[in-house]
């Protein structure tokens, strides 16, 4: 009962939950860095003719590049190397240091007992299936992944990279992101014009520490979205805060020019001014002494 289907649950499971972030099941030898286990597979797109994609495709350079022509079947096969009963396996995309799970398959909720051990399975994947639910101008960009399969006798992992590629100008998120990235663009701009009454910074530190932090996010969508970067630390940490900083000295030296600030020189020098006076004054308590030495009592008592 739950030999073939179990089967297919878990190895056509991998393979058609892995190419729904673009990914080919399960991993492959002991050859590649990214791969750990021993279990193998492979996926061909018949609209292409690339041949089939491997876990060799394991960098942004070689990645998975999911066709999006009609009609397009994606064939794959896949095996594990020891006892596959109690199996269970998901897929995960990566967003900066999150893993984000979008697919899972195996016992006990998938029916993953495969009592019958069967080790190997092969099929097809029509990917207009996927397009239907997913449309294509959004599925678009390259994306860093990773699967894993585990059962009484199998522990298999692997990470791949995978392009959707076609006319980024066609996707919403990237209009969107584009007039965001706009936005942001003009607010640093503000905030790093000068103010009248500045104070450390010439500038705005706040709108620019906000201006800079989403125009990184903006940046980060825009490259992913193009096939140029994944979502990983570098883009959606350490380039949000590399931005900031810029942000910060923008706010603190006002390169874009802004409100005069001769009125506020004119103001700090009438402060000095009247602080080197008040400085330069007598004290209150040596006029009254030297009154009291003198003898002249005229100011402090009654005629």
């Amino acid at each position: 009962m739950y030999s073939m289907v179990s089967m297919r649950r878990g190895l056509a499971a991998a393979a058609v939950a892995s190419l729904f972030v673009g990914m080919v099941l399960l991993s492959s030898g002991t050859a590649q860095a990214a791969v750990n286990g021993g279990c193998a597979g492979s996926a061909d797109f018949t609209a292409d003719s690339v041949g089939a994609y491997t876990p060799a495709n394991d960098t942004r350079d070689n990645a998975i590049i999911v066709p999006k022509a009609d009609g397009n079947v994606a064939m794959w096969e896949g095996s594990v190397p020891g006892e596959n009963k109690d199996f269970g396996g998901k897929v995960e995309i990566r967003i900066g240091p999150a893993w984000i799970e979008v697919a899972d398959w195996g016992f006990p909720d998938h029916n993953g007992e495969n009592v019958d051990d069967e080790r190997s399975d092969f099929g097809d994947y029509n990917m207009d299936e996927l397009w239907d639910v997913i449309p294509k101008n959004i599925a678009q960009g390259i994306y860093e992944a990773r699967a894993s399969h585990s059962a009484s006798n199998v522990n298999c992992d692997a990470q791949f990279f995978v392009k959707f590629e076609g006319n980024a100008l066609e996707s919403p998120i990237v209009i969107v992101a584009i007039i965001l990235l706009v936005i942001f663009l003009v607010l640093l701009i503000i905030a790093g014009r000068a103010r009248a009454s500045a104070g450390a910074f010439k500038g705005r530190p706040v709108l620019a520490v906000i201006a800079a932090f989403f125009l990184a996010i903006m940046i980060a969508i825009l490259l992913q979205q193009f096939c140029k970067w994944p979502l990983d630390n570098l883009t959606i940490i350490i380039l949000p805060l590399v931005m900031i900083v810029i942000g910060l000295i923008i706010a603190k030296t006002a390169p874009f020019g802004g409100v005069s600030t001769g009125i506020g020189d004119a103001r700090d020098k009438a402060r000095q001014a009247a602080e080197s006076k008040l400085e330069d004054a007598p004290d209150s308590g040596e006029i009254f002494e030297d009154g009291f030495e003198s003898g002249d009592t005229s100011a402090w008592t009654d005629e």
